[in-house]
C-alpha cells in the first residue's frame, strides 16, 4: 500500500492556483480572460475540497472542534450526526470522502454551463461593441 502524500502539497498548490487566478481577475481587461481567471479560482477551491476530504486529519481536527463545542455545553442535532459520521470515519484507513467528490463532480458540470453563458454573452458583447475591453465598456451606454 502507498503511503498518502502530505496534503501541505495539495494546499500549495491550491494557493499558487488561487493566486494565478485572482491575479487574471485583478489585472486582466480582456472579458475572456476574466474568465478563464475565474474558473482557475473555481479549481483551486475544488483542489482544496477534494484536498481536505482525502485526510483523515481534517476528520480528527472537526472532531476536536465538536468537542470543543461539547465542552461548553452547546449540543445541536447536527453535531450528533457529524460526529457520527465522523468517528465512522476517522478509523478507516485512507479514507477519502466520496461527498467531497460528488460536490466537485456537479460544480464542475455547472461551472461548464456557467462558461457557455459567459461566452454566449461575450460573442453578443464583441457583436456590439467590437472590443472585449472590460474598461471601454464601463464607459459606454446601451
Amino acid at each position: 500500500m502507498a503511503l498518502p502524500i502530505s496534503p501541505t502539497i495539495y494546499l500549495v498548490g491550491a494557493a499558487l492556483l488561487y493566486g494565478v487566478g485572482l491575479y487574471c481577475v485583478a489585472t486582466k481587461r480582456n472579458v475572456i480572460k476574466l474568465v478563464i481567471g475565474v474558473e482557475i479560482l473555481v479549481a483551486a477551491a475544488h483542489l482544496n475540497f477534494i484536498a481536505f476530504s482525502a485526510y483523515r486529519w481534517f476528520n480528527q481536527w472537526a472532531l476536536d472542534i465538536i468537542s470543543v463545542f461539547n465542552y461548553f455545553g452547546i449540543t445541536n442535532t447536527w453535531q450528533i450526526y457529524l460526529l457520527g459520521s465522523l468517528t465512522a470515519n476517522f478509523y478507516t484507513p485512507l479514507y477519502v470522502d466520496p461527498l467531497a467528490h460528488v460536490f466537485v463532480i456537479i460544480s464542475i458540470v455547472l461551472g461548464g454551463c456557467v462558461v457557455a453563458v459567459a461566452l454566449s454573452f461575450i460573442v453578443n458583447l464583441y457583436k456590439h461593441y467590437g472590443h472585449l475591453d472590460s474598461q471601454k465598456m464601463r464607459k459606454l451606454k446601451w
